[in-house]
Parts: C-alpha cells; structure tokens; sequence
C-alpha cells in the first residue's frame, strides 16, 4: 500500500540533537537516494556529447537496452512523519521569538562574501502572516529552482496527492490492411525503460511492462502485426520555452511532451545524458522494439497519430502524485516540473502549454487563499533567468503547506531535501564543515541554482523549539561556491540560533 501523507504533524518534542540522529536513522533505513544529481544545479557538470535525434540505429526498431537495468529510477522513501521529526516535531517550549533577536543573528551574514549585492531574506512563524525577518522580502528574485516548491503546492492542490498518470495503448481505426495501435502520452516524464526501482515506494511506469500486457492483448485476438501510431497531444505548445538558454537540453531538460521515456535522455541510465530533440519519437521507437521482443511485429516506422476513441488495449499508471512530488523536489528534477505545470494547466481547463500552466498555477493558488503579489513565474522549474518570485511569496506558500488544514499539500514539505542528507542538499559537501555542519538533518529546504543565482527555501525549528520557514535569494551572486556556503550558514544560525528563549549561540 502506498504510504499516506499525514493530516497533522508530529507534537513530540525533539531537540537539536536528537533531530540529526533521527535524520540520520531515517536516511540509514531507508536507503541512499540513487540519482539526485540534475544538471541545473550542477553548473559545472561534465557533458556527455551532442544531441541526437534518437538513441537507436538508423533502420532498427530494437529496444535502446538489450535488457532492462538495475539502476534505481528514484529515491528511497522515508515515511513522511519520521521525516518531518528532525524539523517539525515539538512544541515550542519557550517565550515568543522577536524580530529584534533574530535579526541580531542574521543580519551580520547578509553581508557574506560571495552573495553579491542583492540579496533578499524572509523568516516567518508559518501560523503568523507577519514576517519575522525581512531583508528586501518584497523584491522580485530569479528563484531558479525554489520555484518548484510552487509548482508542487499547485499540484498537489489541483489534483490531489493520490492522483497518477497513465500511458495507454488503444486500438486505431479499422483497416483493410495491418491493425494500428496508438501509443498514447499522458504526461508521464517518468515512464521508464530501465529495471525497477530498488524504491518500493517509488516505482516509475515501465514501457516493457506496457509493451508486455499490449503484446499479451492483441496475441488474444490473434494479431501478431501491427502498425503503429503516437499521440502525444494531451500537452500542447512549444516544448522549450522561449526564455531559456538554448543549450539547457545539453543535460537540464528535454522538451516538454505528453509522451516520454526517461525523460528524454540519449543516454537512458545517465542522469546527465543530454536530451533528445523528440522524446514523442524516441519512446514510440523504443516501445516498437518492445513489442517485437514479446512477440509482435511493428510494420514501418512509427508515425504520430490520434487516440481517437479506440478500445484500450493496455495501460500503466506513474506513482502518485505524492511520490512523484516529492521526488522532484529532491533531485530537482526539471523534465517533472514542467509536466505538473501542465497538469496544473488540464486541471484548471486550460490549455497544457507554458502560458497556460503558469495562469493555472496562480489560478491554483489564489484558491489557496495566497496573495500572489510577489509571484511571476513563465516556467514551472524555474529555469528562466525571467522568473521572479519575492521571497515574502515563498515563505507564504511554504506556510500553507505547512498549516494543519492542509494535509493534501504535505509532500511539498516531505520532499524537501534534508541538509546532508538527501537530494540536492547531499552534494558538493553541503552541509559536511563548519559553520553549516550543525545544520546537518536539522534543514529542510529547496535548494536553487543557476549562474550568478543561489536561493534556498525550506523549514527548519530553532534550538528553543520555534518552527520557523525562511526564503534566502541571491541573484547576483559574485562566487556561487562562497554563496551556497553563505545561505547553509544563514539556514544553520536559524536552527542554532535559540532566539526565542534557547542559549544556543548562532552557528560558526
């Protein structure tokens, strides 16, 4: 059975360190996260060579892989109240945090080397509309990769955390000649070619296993030949959006279509593979040499065409939206974002484009009952340098994920990554050395990179028990090393700091 995201959160009180042991254990039973490492927060990764139109050999309809692999498709889980203790279990025990103490702690550290000279802060009790710190929290910020936690709010609220997407295979029109099938896209990026997870609470759709029950479905009336269509319509519009640098398909993400397979990579086990130019073509290709692998010959090339309304013959569904959530805000993944912002968009019965995914999520949004001053989004993962997104707005959103009457939005909480532990909060040493090492299992928070753009905006409960949510954005970062150091000590001096009547001094 799927895990369940929980109505409220945990009440016992946990200290600063018993949060990191907990952490810890958590992390330790459940398994490292297997991939994690996406591109758009990895400026300096290697590339892996140029784009191709499709990963197989001109003429042949084999699979991409001879047999599936044993890499891990996603994350391991860890059960949503165990990971929240480390930041969210606890009353506070103490009197009331004031702006004047907070600001005591935080204040010398807006001035970090490395950050550069725009820097925005928010700091807020998620049960108060007032901020408790403000530093420029009304300017606009690129958000970069912050802005998914947005596009997961409106998810999770427009579709609910049990929803899942299919990708099916129906009968196509009646012909004199071959029978047609129709691979038919449902805005599934997760759909896999590979093994299965090593995750059992994370487990991607299989292209074989639909090829498999398709194969297995027209054997039974006989068929043993078909030709064969795809449909990816249900997203429309251009799959790159217009304000993002030409060459993020060198590993950051692949256009944006209602039909893929590992996410459109080149390279299907390489999280940094480039993307192909087609993903539609590729996974209607790599499913035709499915097919002939369980016993069903593909006439010809596949070519798109429309569902129509023939009889299904076969489908497999995605995780819930609740895992899928949550692992996209762990690894950050670009390709996942883009999709919820389209599901956003067909929620709201607008069309599945960019313009319409971003209407959705304001939309979405202001039924949660948000101000959206502050938000200006054209993507939902924040890869344009356009995006701009206060951080008063962030703290706002987190808040309402965060608020009891909101159990439907808990996984965008959940699926923050821990600091040293997870995700992208488990790279480049985050979160290993003094000043930030104390903030290890204690942070909670989304991390956000693009060239001179560093943010980061998460949850965490200061040593007397206070939980606080915070936005820190920079995005005119002079050194982004010296910046990411800058916003984990930033975030670690709200875990130690002890400003609402704990002793402990800020971190470093």
């Amino acid at each position: 059975m799927a895990r369940q995201v929980p109505g409220t959160l945990p009440t016992a009180i946990v200290s600063a360190a018993l949060g990191i042991v907990l952490a810890a254990g958590c992390v330790w039973a459940a398994g490292p996260w297997s991939g994690g490492q996406r591109v758009s927060e990895r400026a300096d990764a290697s590339r892996d060579g140029a784009v191709p139109v499709a990963r197989t050999s001109q003429g042949s309809l084999a699979p991409s892989s001879a047999a599936p692999s044993t890499r891990s498709a996603g994350p391991a889980h860890v059960p949503a109240g165990a990971a929240l203790s480390p930041v969210l279990a606890g009353d506070k025990p103490g009197g009331a945090l004031t702006a004047a103490e907070l600001a005591g702690a935080l204040q010398p550290l807006t001035l970090a080397p490395g950050l550069g000279k725009h820097v925005g802060i928010a700091v807020a009790d998620p049960a108060s509309p007032a901020l408790l710190f403000d530093e420029h929290a009304a300017d606009g910020f690129a958000p970069a990769s912050t802005n998914k936690v947005v596009t997961a709010v409106a998810a999770l609220s427009a579709l609910g955390p049990d929803d899942r997407f299919a990708t099916r295979v129906v009968q196509g029109p009646d012909s004199a000649a071959t029978p047609t099938i129709v691979l038919v896209g449902g805005g599934d990026p997760t759909l896999s070619t590979q093994g299965p997870s090593s995750d059992p609470g994370y487990q991607p759709a299989s292209l074989d296993d639909l090829a498999a029950r398709t194969a297995a479905a027209l054997q039974a009336k006989g068929v043993k030949s078909v030709t064969l269509g795809y449909d990816a319509s249900v997203f429309s519009g251009p799959g790159l959006n217009p304000t993002w640098s030409p060459d993020y398909t060198d590993g950051n993400v692949a256009p944006v279509t209602g039909l893929m397979v590992d996410e459109g990579r080149a390279k299907a086990a390489n999280d940094l593979s480039p993307r192909v130019t087609d993903p539609a073509a590729l996974a209607a290709v790599d499913f035709a040499g499915r097919l002939a692998a369980h016993g069903v010959q593909v006439t010809g090339k596949p070519a798109t065409a429309s569902a129509g309304s023939g009889a299904e013959l076969a489908r497999v569904t995605s995780p819930r939206l609740a895992n899928l959530v949550e692992h996209m805000l762990t690894v950050s993944d670009n390709d996942l974002a883009e999709s919820l912002l389209r599901h956003v968009a067909l929620a709201d019965s607008k069309p599945a484009t960019f313009d319409g995914g971003v209407a959705a999520v304001r939309d979405q949004l202001g039924k949660l009952g948000l101000d959206l001053t502050g938000l200006n989004v054209l993507d939902g993962s924040g890869l344009s340098r356009k995006d701009s997104i206060t951080p008063a707005f962030e703290v706002k959103v987190l808040s309402t994920a965060a608020a009891d009457d909101h159990p439907e939005l808990r996984a965008a909480l959940t699926g923050l990554p821990v600091a040293g532990f997870t995700g992208t909060l488990d790279e480049d040493g985050r979160y290993t050395t003094a000043p930030s090492l104390a903030g290890a299992g204690l942070v909670r928070a989304k991390t956000g990179s693009l060239t001179g753009v560093v943010t980061l905006a998460g949850l965490v409960r200061d040593s007397s028990g206070q939980l606080l949510v915070f936005s820190l954005m920079a995005d005119e970062a002079t050194d982004s090393t010296a910046a990411r150091a800058a916003v984990d000590r930033l975030a670690t001096t709200l875990a130690g700091c002890g400003c609402g009547g704990g002793t402990a001094p800020p971190a470093g």
